[in-house]
């Protein structure tokens, strides 16, 4: 059983450094125009002290109504004695609309049985049990993805990155390389398998020409990609990871090049398709010829052997 007393509260009485585990600390728009239309629906949860009253939950929302002017809020007050419950309590309330990021539970797992007084091992169940059933194991790792960079944080708690990917991140890669790449998301935004392959791709673009991130990044056309004022953010994204993946795969980027020439040239007869094995992971090439009448197959096969003289074209893609 855990009790609690109701109560709108002075924002000005409120401490916030204690208790800061939702990520990002600041409010979304859509939050501060709601609470604006509509105040505060759901309480936050306050923990009163020794007198004094720490915001346990509801810090963005505290933040919104400090931006649209209001000066107190209402509030669920429990006591020192119900902190171990509470945090119980707080854990399963996230359940219905969302799980907890993989950064609140970095500071849960870094800061919560101190914080809470009660025993790790019942902490990490807790945790565990509002996660899906994540691993004690990789709770206990989850503490050194909060060094990782700012928009890199940023756009993990948007995006969804899963913990575990966050941690591999982390593991994986240097810092040098981690704050560079960081830096590029301000130019657009990467889903989880984008961001995997770019940094695997410049981390092995550093280890085999022996350049540091930021040399790399500095190279044509990255910087002219990324400052290109009115390119739209996903052809942005796009040019960009192209241009690191022709970096990193040369030979394999001339031979996509050369492989839609070709098929330009043998195409534009119209009836001829020249179908490349998926990926160009094979060696067999399809040439494919569609016709309706006698006509046209005579057509194509003249067409074919004029291009036999530049047959070398074709047969070097293999």
């Amino acid at each position: 059983m855990i009790s609690f007393r109701y109560s709108r509260l002075p924002i000005d009485r409120l401490e916030t450094r204690r208790f800061a585990f939702s990520y990002p600390l600041g409010p979304s728009p859509e939050l501060t125009a709601s609470i604006r239309e509509t105040g505060i629906l759901t309480p936050l949860l306050v923990l009163e002290d020794a007198g004094r009253l720490h915001l346990f939950d509801g810090l963005r929302r505290l933040k919104a109504a400090v931006e649209t002017g209001q000066d107190n809020i209402p509030a669920a007050v429990f006591t020192r004695e119900d902190a171990p419950r509470l945090l119980q309590l707080w854990i399963e309330s996230q359940k219905p609309h969302r799980r907890l990021n993989p950064f609140e539970m970095a500071t849960l797992v870094k800061d919560g049985p101190e914080a809470f007084r009660c025993p790790c091992e019942t902490f990490l169940r807790n945790l565990a049990d509002a996660s899906k059933g994540l691993p004690p194991t990789l709770l206990s790792s989850l503490p050194g993805i909060l060094v990782l960079p700012e928009p890199l944080k940023r756009e993990a708690a948007r995006r969804g990155y899963g913990a575990s990917f966050l941690v591999k991140v982390f593991k994986t890669y240097p810092t040098d390389l981690l704050t560079e790449t960081a830096r590029v998301l301000e130019a657009f935004s990467l889903s989880e398998n984008q961001l995997d392959a770019l940094l695997a791709w410049l981390d092995e673009i550093a280890k085999r020409d022996h350049r540091a991130p930021s040399e790399i990044l500095k190279a044509d056309p990255l910087p002219f990609i990324l400052a290109h004022p009115k390119m739209p953010s996903a052809k942005k994204r796009d040019a960009f990871l192209k241009a690191v993946f022709t970096m990193r795969f040369p030979r394999r980027a001339a031979l996509d090049a050369a492989v839609r020439e070709t098929r330009q040239r043998i195409e534009t007869t119209g009836n001829l398709r020249l179908l490349p094995p998926p990926n160009l992971m094979g060696d067999r090439f399809e040439l494919r010829i569609t016709f309706r009448e006698g006509k046209e197959l005579r057509d194509a096969l003249r067409r074919l052997t004029a291009f036999e003289k530049d047959i070398e074209t074709l047969t070097k893609l293999v």
